[in-house]
């Protein structure tokens, strides 16, 4: 029987950086990662000015690309048309962090947190079974420990069999899910700086997600209810191996085709709006995606699990109750799911004065769903042929654009509840001694509900300074 005190399932984004806040305060632990390789898939791709900090604060360099980049969110007819709109995303970040937000794929992201911990992964190990025995957690039959961490996403394992509930809407929406690299590509949107090309025409409704340049890595998102009539994921898995269908389907989105497509992964994407009923049971504690699902606006999926990881860390350290983990980072995550779910709908909003309208959709659906897929798919073409008559009718107004960047959720956050934040105390997430050893540095904010309230950091007795480096203001 092997012991390990406190044992993380999953190499993810947040599995890796628990481990390196564990290695940090000398906590020993180890890393099970069912798969036999790190993520290869691009994922997230936007990491937040919070994000940043821990990652500064934990010495860790990645190979980021200039944000310039991937500064816009273009709304297009195809690739290669005048847009119908463009918004530009960057804010000036110096007003909220000493740091900038920034831009990697997530599987990226993997190869160069794993760096410093590598010898504490154990790829190929997948958790089966769970026993709880007097404080003592035994895993598979052969190993015990004191504590283990389910960093293994929303469909891991570890709160699946703790049986702890989701609470909110599990499934708005279901999309094909497609990696690819296309140099040719890079070129055509060379012209918009794009993070995010929204694609709206009559043969296709999708979202190009541009994460290298590089090497022209790229995800295309399509929902699925404009490729079929079904809705069951399992109904639709042969499309995952119809590669002259899929790069049809990129084609749709262009003006004039690209010739060098070529097909990394597909899968299926199922977008929800939940977090966990709890955050722990018997010293199992869940961390990032396995306690929260969120729509894609802000990129919070994986920053807010990131943040939680630096969060239970300390707690870990300090011995604190788990109560209070769940108390702040629940808090966080309902948050974070309402902003995005406001956006979410806000999509929804844009997409319908292109004339795609998710309701009609779904009564759509229901007349048609015993019908074949030629004239379903014929059906949806007709709906959506009204953009190509009228264009400019249907652009874009300014206040209709999705943003980037949250200061308010990324920096700002206060908890109501937990360790010190009893009193609805403003806990800001900064690094302390940044601020303090940069002594010219005499306002700093640490609050963006309102009016960026400020605090004077000469003033060091008015504030209580948190192991975490977190500022409480009395």
């Amino acid at each position: 029987m092997v012991h390990i005190p406190h044992l993380i399932v999953g190499a993810g984004p947040v599995g890796l950086i628990l481990g390196h806040y564990f290695k940090r305060f000398n906590i020993p632990f180890q890393i099970f990662e069912k798969q036999s390789f790190l993520s290869a898939h691009p994922s997230a791709h936007y990491l937040n000015m919070r994000t940043m900090e821990i990652l500064d604060e934990l010495n860790i360099q990645l190979p980021l690309e200039n944000i310039q980049h991937f500064s816009n969110y273009v709304y297009l007819r195809r690739i290669g048309e005048q847009p119908l709109n463009s918004t530009r995303q960057l804010i000036d970040y110096k007003q909220y962090s000493y740091t900038s937000y920034a831009h990697l794929p997530q599987s990226l992201f993997v190869q160069h947190v794993q760096q410093g911990i590598r010898d504490k992964i154990q790829l190929n190990t997948e958790i089966k079974k769970i026993e709880f025995k007097d404080k003592i957690i035994k895993v598979n039959d052969n190993i015990t420990c004191d504590y283990l961490y389910g960093c293994d996403g929303l469909n891991g394992f570890v709160r699946d069999y703790l049986k702890i509930k989701l609470i909110g809407n599990r499934d708005l929406q279901r999309f094909l899910n497609i990696h690819f690299t296309s140099k040719q590509l890079v070129n055509r949107l060379e012209q918009y700086n794009s993070m995010l090309s929204f694609i709206y025409n009559s043969d296709i409704t999708a979202v190009i997600i541009k994460h290298r340049i590089e090497d022209g890595t790229f995800a295309i998102q399509i929902p699925l209810d404009l490729l079929t009539g079904q809705t069951d994921i399992q109904q639709v898995q042969h499309i995952k191996q119809d590669h002259v269908l899929i790069k049809n389907l990129i084609n749709k989105t262009l003006l004039n085709q690209v010739n060098d497509i070529e097909i990394k992964s597909v899968g299926f994407w199922r977008m929800g709006a939940v977090y966990a009923e709890q955050y722990y049971m018997n010293n199992c504690v869940l961390v990032g995606d396995a306690c929260h699902g969120m729509p894609p606006a802000g990129g919070f999926g994986m920053n807010t699990g990131i943040q939680d990881a630096q969060n239970l860390a300390y707690k870990i350290k300090e011995q604190k109750d788990l109560l209070y983990y769940q108390q702040e980072r629940q808090q966080i995550a309902q948050d974070n799911i309402e902003t995005a779910l406001k956006y979410y709908k806000k999509s929804l909003d844009i997409a319908k004065s292109f004339t795609f309208d998710i309701n009609k959709l779904k009564i759509y659906q229901s007349f048609m769903k015993n019908t074949p897929d030629f004239l379903y798919q014929a059906g949806v073409k007709l709906g959506g042929s009204l953009i190509e008559l009228d264009p400019i009718y249907k652009r874009i107004q300014v206040n209709d654009y999705i943003p980037l960047v949250f200061p308010k959720e990324e920096i700002g956050f206060k908890y109501n509840s937990g360790d010190i934040g009893e009193n609805g105390g403003q806990l800001a997430p900064l690094a302390v001694r940044e601020v303090l050893k940069n002594r010219e540095r005499k306002w700093y904010s640490i609050n963006c509900d309102s009016d960026h309230q400020r605090i004077d950091i000469e003033n060091v007795n008015k504030m209580i300074v948190r192991s975490d480096m977190h500022i409480y203001q009395q």
